[in-house]
């Protein structure tokens, strides 16, 4: 494994881990009552920490990746292209 694949994997991984993170800690704010004020901003900051995520996987994936998001979706969820005939 080369470095600049070890160092893709390590920063999606990084940005992956602070992501759950940050969802975690909104979570945590919205059980343990938090003030309205520190549960808006643990959302803001979890969702900031989720598109960053995902446009990092963007680049570190390639364009190709989320054009073909379909093909991945049909894969890990089983479903059929529209028109497909259905199997019984």
């Amino acid at each position: 494994m080369t470095f600049s694949k070890k160092l893709r994997i390590g920063l999606v991984t990084l940005a992956g881990s602070a992501t759950l993170l940050a969802w975690t800690g909104a979570g945590a704010a919205y059980f343990l009552d938090a003030p309205r004020a520190v549960f808006v901003v643990a959302l803001i900051a979890a969702a900031l920490a989720t598109e960053a995520l995902f446009w990092l996987t963007m680049f570190v994936l390639g364009w190709t990746a989320f054009a073909n998001r379909h093909w991945l979706i049909r894969l890990f969820t089983g479903g059929q292209k529209p028109g497909d005939a259905h199997q019984a």
